[in-house]
Protein backbone atom coordinates (compact mmCIF):
# COMPACT_ATOMS: atom_id res chain seq x y z
CA UNK A 1 0.00 0.00 0.00
CA UNK A 2 1.46 3.51 -1.04
CA UNK A 3 2.89 5.30 2.27
CA UNK A 4 2.48 8.62 1.59
CA UNK A 5 -0.16 10.49 2.48
CA UNK A 6 -1.44 14.20 2.12
CA UNK A 7 -4.79 16.38 2.69
CA UNK A 8 -6.18 18.09 5.82
CA UNK A 9 -5.77 15.03 8.02
CA UNK A 10 -3.01 14.78 10.50
CA UNK A 11 -0.88 11.45 9.67
CA UNK A 12 2.12 11.13 12.02
CA UNK A 13 4.05 8.76 10.23
CA UNK A 14 4.04 11.34 7.03
CA UNK A 15 5.01 14.52 9.12
CA UNK A 16 8.45 15.74 7.95
CA UNK A 17 10.61 17.93 10.41
CA UNK A 18 8.91 20.98 11.62
CA UNK A 19 10.29 19.96 15.02
CA UNK A 20 11.36 23.84 15.78
CA UNK A 21 8.51 25.18 14.56
CA UNK A 22 6.64 22.37 17.14
CA UNK A 23 8.93 23.31 19.64
CA UNK A 24 8.11 27.39 19.63
CA UNK A 25 4.38 26.35 19.77
CA UNK A 26 4.44 24.59 22.24
CA UNK A 27 6.97 26.87 24.21
CA UNK A 28 4.99 29.98 23.70
CA UNK A 29 1.46 28.36 24.88
CA UNK A 30 3.17 27.26 28.01
CA UNK A 31 3.74 30.29 28.49
CA UNK A 32 0.40 31.43 28.16
CA UNK A 33 0.56 33.06 24.75
CA UNK A 34 -1.29 32.96 21.98
CA UNK A 35 0.13 32.35 18.88
CA UNK A 36 -0.26 33.15 15.21
CA UNK A 37 1.16 30.55 13.23
CA UNK A 38 1.36 32.51 9.54
CA UNK A 39 1.95 29.66 6.31
CA UNK A 40 1.66 30.41 2.74
CA UNK A 41 -0.99 27.46 1.47
CA UNK A 42 -0.05 23.68 1.61
CA UNK A 43 2.94 24.72 3.89
CA UNK A 44 1.68 22.12 6.58
CA UNK A 45 -0.17 24.84 9.48
CA UNK A 46 -2.97 22.45 9.19
CA UNK A 47 -1.34 19.77 10.52
CA UNK A 48 1.30 21.90 12.47
CA UNK A 49 -2.07 22.43 14.44
CA UNK A 50 -3.36 19.05 14.37
CA UNK A 51 -0.48 17.97 15.59
CA UNK A 52 0.04 20.09 18.37
CA UNK A 53 -4.10 19.38 19.53
CA UNK A 54 -3.21 15.44 18.94
CA UNK A 55 0.09 15.33 20.47
CA UNK A 56 0.36 18.64 22.97
CA UNK A 57 -0.96 17.17 26.18
CA UNK A 58 -3.38 20.22 26.13
CA UNK A 59 -7.07 20.23 26.48
CA UNK A 60 -8.07 21.96 22.61
CA UNK A 61 -10.71 22.70 20.34
CA UNK A 62 -9.94 22.51 16.10
CA UNK A 63 -11.83 24.88 14.83
CA UNK A 64 -11.95 25.61 10.54
CA UNK A 65 -13.37 28.87 9.46
CA UNK A 66 -13.29 27.62 5.71
CA UNK A 67 -15.32 25.31 6.48
CA UNK A 68 -17.76 27.34 8.44
CA UNK A 69 -20.41 29.47 6.51
CA UNK A 70 -22.19 31.87 9.69
CA UNK A 71 -21.49 33.28 13.05
CA UNK A 72 -24.33 30.83 14.10
CA UNK A 73 -22.24 27.68 12.48
CA UNK A 74 -19.14 28.75 14.41
CA UNK A 75 -20.82 28.61 17.67
CA UNK A 76 -22.91 25.61 16.69
CA UNK A 77 -19.36 23.79 15.96
CA UNK A 78 -17.40 25.28 19.70
CA UNK A 79 -20.67 23.69 21.25
CA UNK A 80 -20.27 20.05 19.38
CA UNK A 81 -16.36 20.16 20.22
CA UNK A 82 -16.78 21.35 23.56
CA UNK A 83 -19.21 18.48 24.03
CA UNK A 84 -16.32 16.02 22.32
CA UNK A 85 -13.75 17.18 24.56
CA UNK A 86 -15.18 16.68 27.73
CA UNK A 87 -16.27 13.36 27.04
CA UNK A 88 -19.51 13.06 27.67
CA UNK A 89 -22.11 10.48 27.19
CA UNK A 90 -25.65 12.86 27.53
CA UNK A 91 -26.07 15.54 25.22
CA UNK A 92 -29.11 16.64 27.77
CA UNK A 93 -27.20 16.82 30.83
CA UNK A 94 -24.42 18.58 29.14
CA UNK A 95 -26.66 21.40 27.60
CA UNK A 96 -28.11 21.42 31.65
CA UNK A 97 -24.97 22.31 33.16
CA UNK A 98 -22.90 23.97 30.41
CA UNK A 99 -25.72 25.73 28.17
CA UNK A 100 -27.92 26.41 30.85
CA UNK A 101 -28.63 30.13 28.99
CA UNK A 102 -29.15 28.37 25.58
CA UNK A 103 -31.42 25.49 26.69
CA UNK A 104 -34.40 26.57 24.74
CA UNK A 105 -32.41 27.22 21.91
CA UNK A 106 -29.82 24.40 21.39
CA UNK A 107 -30.82 20.86 19.88
CA UNK A 108 -28.48 18.01 18.69
CA UNK A 109 -28.49 14.95 16.54
CA UNK A 110 -26.64 12.21 16.74
CA UNK A 111 -24.95 10.74 13.42
CA UNK A 112 -22.10 8.25 12.52
CA UNK A 113 -19.86 11.44 13.54
CA UNK A 114 -21.13 11.90 16.77
CA UNK A 115 -23.46 14.64 18.55
CA UNK A 116 -24.13 17.74 16.70
CA UNK A 117 -25.44 20.35 18.26
CA UNK A 118 -27.66 23.46 16.10
CA UNK A 119 -28.57 26.75 17.13
CA UNK A 120 -32.09 28.29 16.46
CA UNK A 121 -33.19 31.65 15.03
CA UNK A 122 -34.94 33.27 17.93
CA UNK A 123 -31.77 34.10 19.61
CA UNK A 124 -29.37 36.99 18.04
CA UNK A 125 -26.10 36.26 17.32
CA UNK A 126 -23.94 38.38 19.92
CA UNK A 127 -26.19 36.95 22.61
CA UNK A 128 -25.27 33.20 21.23
CA UNK A 129 -20.93 34.49 21.16
CA UNK A 130 -21.32 35.20 24.37
CA UNK A 131 -22.75 31.92 25.80
CA UNK A 132 -20.23 30.29 23.37
CA UNK A 133 -17.30 32.23 24.93
CA UNK A 134 -19.22 31.37 28.24
CA UNK A 135 -18.90 27.82 27.93
CA UNK A 136 -14.85 27.95 26.66
CA UNK A 137 -14.41 29.54 30.05
CA UNK A 138 -16.05 26.88 31.79
CA UNK A 139 -13.64 24.15 29.91
CA UNK A 140 -10.64 26.34 31.07
CA UNK A 141 -8.38 26.21 34.34
CA UNK A 142 -5.43 28.16 35.50
CA UNK A 143 -3.52 24.88 35.59
CA UNK A 144 -4.83 23.57 32.59
CA UNK A 145 -6.13 26.11 30.02
CA UNK A 146 -8.18 25.75 27.09
CA UNK A 147 -6.32 26.35 23.68
CA UNK A 148 -8.57 26.97 20.86
CA UNK A 149 -7.17 26.59 17.34
CA UNK A 150 -8.57 28.67 14.63
CA UNK A 151 -7.51 27.45 11.43
CA UNK A 152 -7.51 30.11 7.71
CA UNK A 153 -8.38 32.77 9.78
CA UNK A 154 -8.66 35.55 7.15
CA UNK A 155 -11.82 34.17 6.37
CA UNK A 156 -13.23 35.49 9.21
CA UNK A 157 -14.48 37.83 6.79
CA UNK A 158 -17.38 35.29 5.70
CA UNK A 159 -18.60 34.69 9.31
CA UNK A 160 -18.38 37.68 10.92
CA UNK A 161 -16.93 41.39 10.29
CA UNK A 162 -16.90 41.71 14.27
CA UNK A 163 -15.19 38.45 15.01
CA UNK A 164 -11.55 39.08 15.54
CA UNK A 165 -12.69 42.40 17.64
CA UNK A 166 -15.15 40.29 19.84
CA UNK A 167 -12.42 37.70 20.25
CA UNK A 168 -9.77 40.00 21.25
CA UNK A 169 -12.49 41.44 23.87
CA UNK A 170 -13.26 37.37 25.25
CA UNK A 171 -8.94 36.56 25.61
CA UNK A 172 -7.95 39.96 27.49
CA UNK A 173 -10.36 39.19 30.26
CA UNK A 174 -10.06 35.09 30.17
CA UNK A 175 -6.47 33.83 30.93
CA UNK A 176 -7.87 30.53 31.17
CA UNK A 177 -8.06 30.33 27.80
CA UNK A 178 -4.96 30.59 25.01
CA UNK A 179 -5.99 30.94 21.32
CA UNK A 180 -3.62 29.80 18.20
CA UNK A 181 -4.33 31.59 14.97
CA UNK A 182 -3.50 30.51 11.53
CA UNK A 183 -3.80 32.20 7.96
CA UNK A 184 -2.37 31.18 4.82
CA UNK A 185 -2.99 35.03 3.13
CA UNK A 186 0.44 36.30 4.47
CA UNK A 187 -1.07 40.01 3.60
CA UNK A 188 -4.41 39.75 6.04
CA UNK A 189 -2.71 38.03 8.37
CA UNK A 190 0.13 40.53 8.74
CA UNK A 191 -2.50 43.42 8.66
CA UNK A 192 -4.60 42.15 11.39
CA UNK A 193 -2.08 41.22 13.69
CA UNK A 194 1.14 42.83 13.17
CA UNK A 195 0.65 46.47 11.69
CA UNK A 196 -0.60 49.21 14.02
CA UNK A 197 -3.98 49.47 12.38
CA UNK A 198 -5.21 46.49 12.81
CA UNK A 199 -7.90 45.16 14.83
CA UNK A 200 -5.46 41.99 16.53
CA UNK A 201 -2.46 44.39 16.78
CA UNK A 202 -0.38 42.80 19.45
CA UNK A 203 -2.28 39.77 20.27
CA UNK A 204 -0.23 37.19 19.78
CA UNK A 205 3.27 35.84 18.92
CA UNK A 206 4.46 35.49 15.40
CA UNK A 207 5.00 31.94 14.24
CA UNK A 208 6.23 32.09 10.42
CA UNK A 209 6.09 28.67 8.95
CA UNK A 210 7.43 30.21 5.32
CA UNK A 211 10.18 27.98 4.98
CA UNK A 212 10.94 24.95 2.78
CA UNK A 213 11.75 21.41 4.24
CA UNK A 214 15.52 21.12 4.29
CA UNK A 215 16.80 18.64 1.84
CA UNK A 216 18.38 16.39 4.21
CA UNK A 217 15.21 15.84 6.11
CA UNK A 218 13.60 14.88 3.11
CA UNK A 219 15.87 12.81 1.18
CA UNK A 220 16.39 10.66 4.41
CA UNK A 221 12.06 10.73 5.28
CA UNK A 222 11.49 9.48 1.20
CA UNK A 223 14.47 6.33 1.34
CA UNK A 224 13.06 5.18 4.81
CA UNK A 225 9.36 5.27 3.30
CA UNK A 226 10.14 3.79 0.28
CA UNK A 227 12.45 0.75 2.30
CA UNK A 228 9.59 0.36 4.77
CA UNK A 229 6.78 -0.54 1.95
CA UNK A 230 9.08 -2.57 0.05
CA UNK A 231 10.84 -0.29 -3.08
CA UNK A 232 13.88 1.65 -2.91
CA UNK A 233 15.09 5.04 -3.96
CA UNK A 234 18.66 6.08 -4.50
CA UNK A 235 20.18 9.00 -2.53
CA UNK A 236 20.90 10.35 -5.93
CA UNK A 237 17.21 10.05 -7.46
CA UNK A 238 15.86 11.44 -3.61
CA UNK A 239 18.00 14.22 -4.42
CA UNK A 240 16.69 15.04 -7.39
CA UNK A 241 13.16 14.82 -6.09
CA UNK A 242 14.42 17.39 -3.86
CA UNK A 243 15.41 19.57 -6.38
CA UNK A 244 11.93 19.47 -8.23
CA UNK A 245 9.62 20.08 -5.31
CA UNK A 246 12.18 22.05 -3.45
CA UNK A 247 11.17 20.72 -0.12
CA UNK A 248 7.77 21.97 -0.28
CA UNK A 249 5.78 20.23 2.29
CA UNK A 250 3.00 19.49 0.58
CA UNK A 251 4.43 18.31 -3.05
CA UNK A 252 6.97 16.69 -1.02
CA UNK A 253 4.09 14.11 -0.06
CA UNK A 254 1.91 14.30 -3.58
CA UNK A 255 4.87 13.97 -5.40
CA UNK A 256 6.44 10.95 -3.81
CA UNK A 257 2.97 9.18 -3.79
CA UNK A 258 3.01 9.61 -7.65
CA UNK A 259 6.55 8.29 -7.50
CA UNK A 260 5.71 5.38 -5.58
CA UNK A 261 2.84 4.44 -7.60
CA UNK A 262 4.69 5.13 -10.68
CA UNK A 263 7.75 2.99 -10.22
CA UNK A 264 8.07 -1.02 -9.80
CA UNK A 265 10.95 -2.18 -7.67
CA UNK A 266 12.89 1.02 -7.28
CA UNK A 267 12.31 4.62 -8.20
CA UNK A 268 14.22 5.75 -11.18
CA UNK A 269 15.20 9.22 -13.16
CA UNK A 270 13.00 8.08 -15.66
CA UNK A 271 9.87 7.14 -13.04
CA UNK A 272 10.62 10.64 -11.31
CA UNK A 273 10.28 12.55 -15.39
CA UNK A 274 6.75 10.46 -15.29
CA UNK A 275 5.43 11.26 -11.54
CA UNK A 276 6.12 14.88 -12.27
CA UNK A 277 4.13 14.89 -15.71
CA UNK A 278 1.43 13.34 -14.03
CA UNK A 279 1.60 15.41 -11.42
CA UNK A 280 1.30 19.06 -13.58
CA UNK A 281 -1.60 17.15 -15.91
CA UNK A 282 -3.69 16.74 -12.85
CA UNK A 283 -2.94 20.04 -11.60
CA UNK A 284 -3.30 22.31 -14.54
CA UNK A 285 -6.77 22.74 -14.88
CA UNK A 286 -6.62 23.94 -11.09
CA UNK A 287 -3.51 26.27 -12.40
CA UNK A 288 -4.97 27.39 -15.86
CA UNK A 289 -8.28 28.85 -13.34
CA UNK A 290 -5.75 30.80 -11.62
CA UNK A 291 -4.18 32.36 -14.49
CA UNK A 292 -8.18 33.67 -15.65
CA UNK A 293 -9.04 34.71 -12.07
CA UNK A 294 -5.49 36.79 -11.92
CA UNK A 295 -6.55 38.11 -15.12
CA UNK A 296 -4.16 41.10 -15.05
CA UNK A 297 -1.94 42.01 -18.89
CA UNK A 298 1.47 41.53 -17.71
CA UNK A 299 0.58 38.66 -14.95
CA UNK A 300 2.02 35.73 -17.49
CA UNK A 301 5.56 37.75 -18.31
CA UNK A 302 5.77 38.40 -14.53
CA UNK A 303 5.38 34.72 -13.59
CA UNK A 304 8.04 33.76 -16.32
CA UNK A 305 10.56 36.01 -15.19
CA UNK A 306 10.21 35.11 -11.76
CA UNK A 307 10.46 31.24 -12.83
CA UNK A 308 13.21 32.19 -14.99
CA UNK A 309 15.00 33.87 -12.04
CA UNK A 310 14.91 37.19 -13.53
CA UNK A 311 15.39 40.65 -12.02
CA UNK A 312 11.77 41.83 -12.68
CA UNK A 313 12.70 45.69 -12.05
CA UNK A 314 16.26 45.35 -14.24
CA UNK A 315 15.80 47.58 -17.96
CA UNK A 316 17.26 44.11 -19.86
CA UNK A 317 14.39 41.89 -18.39
CA UNK A 318 11.64 44.79 -18.81
CA UNK A 319 12.82 44.93 -22.26
CA UNK A 320 12.97 41.30 -23.14
CA UNK A 321 9.44 40.75 -21.94
CA UNK A 322 8.27 43.99 -23.14
CA UNK A 323 6.69 45.15 -20.30
CA UNK A 324 6.49 49.58 -20.06
CA UNK A 325 7.51 50.29 -16.81
CA UNK A 326 9.12 48.98 -13.34
CA UNK A 327 5.84 50.11 -11.66
CA UNK A 328 4.02 48.11 -13.73
CA UNK A 329 6.00 45.62 -12.81
CA UNK A 330 5.57 46.24 -9.18
CA UNK A 331 1.78 46.71 -9.42
CA UNK A 332 1.91 42.94 -10.82
CA UNK A 333 4.21 41.32 -8.19
CA UNK A 334 2.26 43.15 -5.61
CA UNK A 335 -0.98 41.67 -6.57
CA UNK A 336 0.68 37.76 -6.94
CA UNK A 337 2.08 38.28 -3.52
CA UNK A 338 -0.98 39.60 -1.82
CA UNK A 339 -2.79 36.18 -3.19
CA UNK A 340 0.19 34.07 -2.41
CA UNK A 341 1.60 32.62 -5.49
CA UNK A 342 4.96 34.76 -5.15
CA UNK A 343 7.30 35.36 -2.16
CA UNK A 344 9.79 38.04 -2.28
CA UNK A 345 13.22 36.72 -1.35
CA UNK A 346 15.13 40.45 -1.93
CA UNK A 347 14.84 43.81 -4.22
CA UNK A 348 13.91 42.69 -7.75
CA UNK A 349 13.92 38.68 -6.14
CA UNK A 350 11.39 36.93 -6.26
CA UNK A 351 10.00 33.59 -5.77
CA UNK A 352 7.38 31.68 -7.13
CA UNK A 353 5.69 29.13 -3.84
CA UNK A 354 4.38 26.53 -5.61
CA UNK A 355 7.12 24.90 -7.51
CA UNK A 356 4.66 22.66 -9.42
CA UNK A 357 3.05 25.99 -10.87
CA UNK A 358 6.40 27.14 -11.74
CA UNK A 359 7.33 24.17 -13.89
CA UNK A 360 4.04 24.52 -15.26
CA UNK A 361 4.44 28.11 -16.31
CA UNK A 362 8.18 27.46 -17.30
CA UNK A 363 6.85 24.58 -19.39
CA UNK A 364 3.89 26.47 -20.81
CA UNK A 365 4.93 29.99 -21.72
CA UNK A 366 8.52 29.79 -21.82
Amino acid sequence: MNPFRFGRHYDPDCFVDREREYSQLLSAVQSGNNVVVVAPRRFGKTWLLQKFVAESGFQCIYLDLLSVISLRDLCAKMISKSFELLKLNDPVKFIREYLKNLSRHVSFSIGADGVNFTLGKDIDEESLLSESYRLLEKLGDPMAPLIVCIDEFQAYRTVSEKLPGSIRGFFQTTPNVIFVFSGSMRHMIEELFFQSKGLMYHCGIKLDLSSFLPKEEVTDYLVRKFEASGKRISSSVAGRFYEITKGHPYYVQIMAYELWNTCLKEATEKDLTEALNQLIFRERHTYDMALDVLGQKYVRKVLIMIASNKDIFSIEALREFEIPNPSIANKTVKKLIELGFVEKLSRGNYEIIDPIFEEYILRRFS
